[in-house]
């Protein structure tokens, strides 16, 4: 752990006077201290476990940042996107892909590469629209929309992904609805119960976080118990709680333990990767390229249908042209 820390800051620090994405360095110090190619310091299966906690908060803070009240209230040109990117992107890779990468399919592949291509990344555009000061725009609103539909179709995905060995149309219907019934009963528990509960515990700011923690360990405890994946568990317990007022206050307190686990992820991450040759690095960019391809092919004829002009039609899929570092989830 101590060896990945260091490593992870040392390189997180070149990554930032290159003005480029912290978790580059996080992945640049695994692959370096790895043994995949790196000099072998560290061994992936000593700091996994741990690093699992990081994917847990990370996905517990992606739910709570995500506000059903917006999105209620975004109307109809954000719900058309948000509902047809996603199905159209993973559509459109599920065509294009097995072309692009003829050697990495096999098994379910070519789903998991549609469906990470059709992700894109809550933490690189918020930060980008915040240093441009388009938040509140028209193109900001429609950009953090159609986010908020995409981590609900991530959602559906973990919810379905162990079924797809052999996918039934009972065993399907019985994942989504164990999935429903963990969504109602997350959001019923936050409307009825932890309301008072979680008020009483404002006024000790240790004791909100332990809370917040412990309701966030306790959906993913029941989303296992049901064979839902662990991390549908925690993006469901961060969705019931985004609508408390003390949403913000978990949010500032549970970043930094969010951020030091996150980080053991990605260098475990990074400690995996194999030596690429020509061909992946060849393969990547033609993936990166359609990434950017099919978010103007997929976002921008829907907005423009929805008569949002042409900067609202085209920026918001110029903003959402990169993969998620849920889509790295996913595919892990």
């Amino acid at each position: 752990i101590a060896v990945a820390v260091v490593a992870a800051t040392l390189l997180a620090l070149v990554a930032r006077a290159l003005r480029q994405p912290l978790l580059l360095g996080y992945i640049a110090a695994g692959i370096i201290v790895g043994p995949a190619q790196g000099l072998g310091w560290i061994a992936p299966e000593n700091i996994e476990p741990i690093s699992e906690l990081g994917l847990i908060l990370l996905l517990f803070m992606v739910g709570l940042e995500i506000d059903l009240k917006k999105l209620r209230d975004s109307g109809f040109a954000v719900a058309a996107a948000g509902l047809g990117q996603f199905v159209l992107s993973v559509g459109l890779g599920l065509a294009v892909i097995p072309i692009l990468a003829p050697d990495l399919m096999g098994g379910h592949a070519a789903l998991y590469l549609a469906v990470a291509c059709a992700i894109s990344s809550t933490m690189v555009v918020v930060k980008l629209l915040a240093d441009k000061s388009e938040l509140d725009g028209l193109p900001g609103r429609l950009t953090l929309g159609i986010l908020v539909f995409q981590d609900i179709w991530a959602i559906l995905f973990l919810a379905l992904q162990s079924e797809l060995d052999s996918p039934t149309l009972s065993s399907l219907v019985l994942q989504l609805a164990k999935g429903g019934a963990v969504v109602l009963f997350a959001l019923g528990a936050t409307r009825f119960a932890l309301r008072p509960l979680f008020r009483q515990m404002s006024t000790r700011p240790e004791l909100l976080v332990l809370g917040a923690l412990a309701w966030c360990f306790a959906i993913v405890l029941i989303s296992e118990a049901l064979g839902l994946s662990k991390e549908m568990g925690a993006l469901v317990a961060g969705v019931a709680l985004s609508t408390f007022p003390y949403s913000l206050d978990v949010t500032a307190k549970v970043v930094s333990l969010r951020d030091f686990f996150i980080t053991l992820f990605f260098v475990a991450l990074g400690s995996q990767i194999p030596r690429p040759d020509l061909t992946t690095v060849l393969t990547a960019g033609a993936l990166a390229l359609f990434v950017a391809l099919s978010r103007l092919a997929t976002i921008t004829p829907i907005l423009l249908w929805q008569k949002m002009g042409i900067r609202g039609s085209v920026v918001p899929a110029v903003n959402l042209s990169q993969i998620s570092e849920f889509s790295l989830v996913i595919c892990t």
